[in-house]
This record gives structure tokens, sequence and C-alpha cells, in this order.
């Protein structure tokens, strides 16, 4: 979510008392990330006492107002806005992060970020032209407060083939 809260019916629909704020408007956009997924030590008791698995994912605004999984009439999860998995932990203490999209049209495959989990890792997400860029950085990559063009080109332009280091995956709806 943005910093802008939602007035009126700018947002649709949101329950009352419930924090909501503007999602990032537009078909372009980039976020750019450094962080670190420690390993716990903890094991799941089942498949439904998720331990140790940490993600950094995206859902359309609408969910968090609504509902995420559960009755698809109150839900657009499956119909349309979906969920994007950046980097999530599939299972307690694996060391793979997989990248994943949910929803009418989905996609993904085997191949798979390591997990930092005893150092930092820095990375870009590129929404760009209807492609989705992922890409790992350099250490010593600077965030600064802004990002050239030439920067966001470089990132898409060094994903568009599949490589040892760039995974591709078709979408099937």
């Amino acid at each position: 979510m943005s910093d802008t809260e939602c007035s009126g019916d700018d947002c649709g629909f949101y329950r009352d008392g419930t924090v909501a704020y503007h999602g990032f408007d537009g078909p372009s956009k980039a976020f750019f990330f450094e962080f670190q997924m420690p390993s716990t030590g903890e094991t799941a008791a089942s498949i439904y006492d998720p331990v140790d698995m940490p993600a950094i994912w995206m859902l359309n605004a609408l969910i968090p107002r609504t509902l995420q999984y559960g009755l698809e009439a109150c839900s657009c999860w499956e119909s349309g806005c979906g969920e994007f998995d950046v980097f999530e932990v599939l299972a307690a203490g694996d060391t793979r992060m997989k990248s994943t999209l949910h929803g009418n049209i989905a996609g993904g495959d085997s191949d798979y970020f390591a997990r930092p989990t005893t150092k930092t890792m820095k990375a870009a997400l590129v929404l760009y032209n209807n492609n989705i860029h992922i890409k790992t950085l350099d250490d010593d990559t600077d965030f600064g407060s802004t990002m050239d063009s030439d920067t966001i080109s470089d990132i898409c332009s060094s994903t568009l083939t599949q490589t040892n280091t760039v995974s591709l995956f078709a979408l099937s709806s």
C-alpha cells in the first residue's frame, strides 16, 4: 500500500474500522528490496502450521479490504486481482525462494532464488510493458533516493533471455 489514505468511495469497498490506503496505481513501477530471511530452526507439525517460511508478496489493494481466501463471491483472488509471491519460502527451513503468480492468470516454474539466511540480499522488481522482471543485485548497489531510466532499462534488458540466472515462465489462464 502507498501512504495515501482512502476516503469516501475512492478505494471501493472496505470494512468499517479498517485502515485503508491506496495501492500503487499504473501499469509500470519498480520496487527495490534489501532483506534477509534467517532460519529459525523451527519445524512444522503439519502443513497447516507454517513456521520458518518467510515471504515477500503482493496483493491487489482490494484483497486486504475484503477477503483473501474463502468465499469466491467475496474475493477477487482467483477471479482476477490475485497475488504475486515475489520471494516465498514454501517449506519450513527451506533455503529456496520461489516467485509465483496466483489468480485467473497464473505462472511459475521450478527455478528459485537462494534464501539469504546469513546476510542481506538486494533485488529489484520491475513491472513494465506487460512483463515482470526480478533481478538480484550486487551487494554494493546503492538504491539512493531515485533510480534513473538507464538503470531500469538495464534491469529489464538483462532479464529477457533464459540463462542460469534468469527464470522465464509462461502465464496460463
